[in-house]
């Protein structure tokens, strides 16, 4: 049906994925979204949040304290649950103006979801519901938010909230689909993104290019602080690029940020505290198909340090709408600095090996298996009376697999399992450590779940 409103017709039609508006002018607009939820049971968890995307948390190790099963409806069992809103405009000689914004929503609730607020709700890791840190953080459209233009042979920029070049890479080469709930990649930003804080899986203020050129695909972003009287407060950038052909892809990718922000849990109820670090991380990962098999692995390193930066836009004493019971660190730590906050670097190694075959078009069952692997920092000790300092090292070993059916295009029905071995002094379990210290060895999550996609 058309209607002419302010002499602009607009044509609604539904095509049976998703629903447009367009214009005669060659503007097309479009709503989509997924909804993923699954039934499920966690072996050892706290209560489920009705806030934090994934609803629960089967990736990190729990207190020992932490010792019941949680059943329940999860959020995003492989895809977290979503709806956003783009569009593109045809300005002629290949030039087109784009635009995207997406909302991440907790399906189980009908929240918006806030893993900020999951974090507020709660004092300590060990009692109430499940509170960890993420990028989607309550904002109206959290997951992305940006515009710009593209080309088809200068490529295409972006400006605003974009995903950061790491993330690009996990969600194409997890070998089991980067599932929330199944795998570390895509579960924690810290893993699959951030490269080292959850939070940066999504930057602010960004500018993103990528081009691709024959089989050749390469780009970069920039992210701006925009902290006054310090120019690289806050800011960031990345390198990324690869090459995909026929039955063969790798990728890679290097970013860094300055006072990338991590939120914790805070003494103060309504509150939340933020740590301040440098990152660094590099990604590589490859993978080669074969018949109705294709295999994906990858590599990736990232390293904590102590912020180079002061960041004066702290005086507000809030972030994502709560107040900050601790400041981040403000001094600057350099060579000649070397006070007692400058503390030494924290790196960590993930390795994945994994593929997937499909036993019909419809029906895939994917394999998988993490090695996260935390290194030692110089000022790892523990005391007489228990106290940890620093990182110390250790592996988490995660086995997953999803076997998953297609109804059809926009359809399909999945069950998923993974488990999780904590190993080394890193994931201490004994009694020479104090209790805050002091981890299961194991976890399991298993679920059912739906997934629709208009």
């Amino acid at each position: 049906m058309n209607k002419k409103i302010i002499g602009i017709s607009i044509v609604i039609f539904f095509n049976g994925n998703s629903v447009y508006a367009q214009s005669i002018h060659g503007l097309s607009v479009e709503l989509y979204g997924i909804l993923d939820v699954a039934i499920g049971t966690v072996h050892r968890s706290l209560s489920g949040s009705p806030y934090f995307s994934g609803t629960v948390n089967p990736v990190s190790a729990t207190h020992s304290v932490v010792n019941h099963s949680v059943t329940g409806i999860f959020n995003g069992g492989i895809s977290p649950s979503r709806w956003g809103i783009r569009g593109a405009e045809d300005m002629g000689g290949g030039l087109k103006a784009i635009f995207t914004l997406e909302s991440g929503i907790n399906v189980p609730t009908g929240s918006l979801s806030n893993a900020a607020q999951s974090l507020a709700d709660n004092r300590n890791a060990t009692s109430g519901t499940v509170s960890t840190a993420s990028s989607v953080n309550g904002q109206m459209f959290g997951r992305q938010a940006f515009v710009g233009l593209s080309e088809n042979t200068l490529g295409q920029i972006t400006v605003g909230r974009n995903y950061a070049p790491i993330y690009d890479i996990a969600i194409a080469y997890d070998p089991v689909q980067d599932a929330q709930l199944f795998s570390p990649l895509g579960f924690s930003g810290t893993y699959g993104g951030g490269g080292g804080v959850t939070e940066n899986l999504r930057q602010n203020n960004s500018i993103k290019y990528k081009n691709k050129y024959a089989d050749f695909n390469f780009g970069a972003m920039y992210k701006f602080g925009g902290v006054a009287g310090s120019t690289w407060a806050g800011s960031g950038y990345a390198f990324f690029g690869g090459y995909e052909a026929h039955h063969f892809g790798i990728q890679a990718a290097y970013q860094a940020n300055k006072d990338a922000l991590s939120e914790t849990n805070s003494a103060t109820a309504g509150n939340v505290n933020v740590t301040n670090f440098d990152t660094t991380a590099y990604m590589i990962a490859a993978k080669y198909a074969f018949g109705a098999t294709t295999i994906r692995g990858g590599f990736e390193r990232f390293t904590l340090k102590q912020p180079s930066d002061s960041l004066v836009s702290f005086s507000s004493g809030s972030i994502n709408g709560f107040p900050i019971g601790n400041l981040p660190t403000t001094a600057k730590c350099t060579e000649t600095n070397t006070a007692d906050f400058c503390s030494p670097d924290r790196t960590t190694n993930i390795m994945w090996i994994g593929g997937d075959y499909n036993f019909t078009p419809a029906f895939n069952v994917a394999l998988a298996f993490y090695n996260i692997a935390p290194r030692a920092s110089a000022d790892y000790a523990v005391s007489s009376a228990g106290k940890v300092t620093g990182q110390g090292s250790g592996h988490i070993y995660e086995y997953s697999v999803i076997a998953d059916y297609h109804f059809s295009k926009s359809t399909d029905a999945y069950a998923g399992l993974m488990y999780s071995r904590y190993e080394g002094n890193n994931y201490p379990n004994n009694a020479a450590y104090t209790s805050n210290n002091n981890f299961n060895p194991s976890n399991t999550i298993f679920a059912i779940g739906w997934r629709a996609k208009f």
